[in-house]
């Protein structure tokens, strides 16, 4: 379903209220491509609006709903925040800044936000950003932003989309690929840097740019992508190991690369359930990735196996979920999987 014209009225308001009073807009971003571009592309707004940004990420392994993220954006004096492409929680608030959240992973509820733009049928959370923000500036030849989030997002589901397909013509598919997994190493490095993808991203006119290396930003993306890869495929000689309906790999990697390695084996391994567990990218926690080249809601298979495990556990998309787990929990998960075999 479309975002809620209701939602979109509130959060415009907020955001000419917020220009008008010559305050800054806080914009925070989930770290890969579609949650980098969006905030590219709503700064790109409000500054031809005459407004100012303040980009403000969680640190590596925490999110905005850390205590020590709300604490930060109360401390930038913003007068509106914006948060881009990072989930959503029922009982989400984030101190005294009035916040729009625009997102398009499934909830069952509303966030306690100023607006909520939310449609978790839309390919990418760019468009949605695109829909918020095309009223406060002419946003043409930003469009290419758009694309990198649907491509990066949903990829070959939705080719057809008209300004994928535009941007296809004028840039061609490849610089487009290339930019995405470039954007996406920023924030899966072992220190991520989504800063510098964001920057790249604002200071091009042309994705086919920052291919090219054209800009201090490009090269270091590319320096980053290098250092991925290389924790990618050293990652990739981990067997599998079968458990019922699961196929499980166990690496211990800084980078985030287990959504990655996932997406790589689910084809290989359908119609099994992949579950990629990560020991290594923060201290004492597990981050998981599970992917299946089969069509099961991947969310109510991992709530099913443990239905009270906290709000890090099945989130993100029925296709592509995952979770954040002390090793208690996790061992907890192997054996509902076991019993379930």
């Amino acid at each position: 379903m479309a975002p809620s014209a209701l939602e979109l009225t509130r959060a415009r308001l907020l955001l000419r209220n917020v220009l008008s009073a010559r305050a800054s807009v806080a914009l925070a971003y989930h770290a890969d491509a579609d949650g980098i571009a969006s905030a590219a592309l709503g700064a790109a707004a409000l500054e031809r609006a005459g407004g100012t940004i303040a980009p403000l990420t969680p640190e590596k392994g925490h999110n905005i709903y850390d205590e020590r993220f709300r604490r930060a954006l109360d401390a930038l004096g913003a007068g509106a925040a914006l948060m881009l492409d990072t989930g959503s929680r029922a009982n989400g608030a984030f101190g005294s800044t009035p916040t729009i959240v625009v997102d398009h992973h499934p909830t069952a509820d509303r966030p306690r936000v100023h607006a909520f733009v939310h449609d978790d049928e839309s390919p990418a959370t760019t468009l949605l950003t695109l829909e918020l923000v095309a009223p406060l500036a002419p946003l043409d030849d930003r469009h290419w932003l758009v694309a990198l989030g649907i491509l990066g997002d949903s990829g070959g589901r939705a080719i057809d989309h008209p300004i994928l397909s535009a941007a296809r013509s004028r840039f061609g598919a490849q610089p487009l690929r290339e930019v995405v997994a470039l954007i996406n190493a920023s924030g899966r490095a072992a220190h991520p840097e989504p800063e510098v993808g964001l920057s790249a991203l604002r200071r091009a006119d042309d994705p086919r740019s920052i291919v090219h290396g054209e800009s201090s930003e490009a090269r270091r993306l590319h320096a980053l992508r290098r250092e991925v890869t290389a924790a990618l495929a050293h990652a990739r000689r981990v067997a599998p190991r079968v458990r019922g309906r699961f196929a499980i790999i166990e690496i211990a990697s800084g980078c985030r690369i287990h959504g990655v390695l996932a997406a790589a084996w689910a084809k290989r391994l359908a119609p099994r359930i992949v579950l990629v567990s990560n020991r290594g990218y923060t201290p004492g926690r597990i981050h998981l990735s599970v992917r299946s080249h089969a069509p099961h809601d991947l969310r109510a298979e991992l709530r099913a196996l443990l239905p009270h495990a906290g709000p890090d556990y099945a989130a993100g998309h029925a296709r592509a979920s995952g979770a954040i787990l002390d090793e208690g929990t996790y061992a907890e998960l192997l054996h509902a999987i076991d019993q379930a075999a």
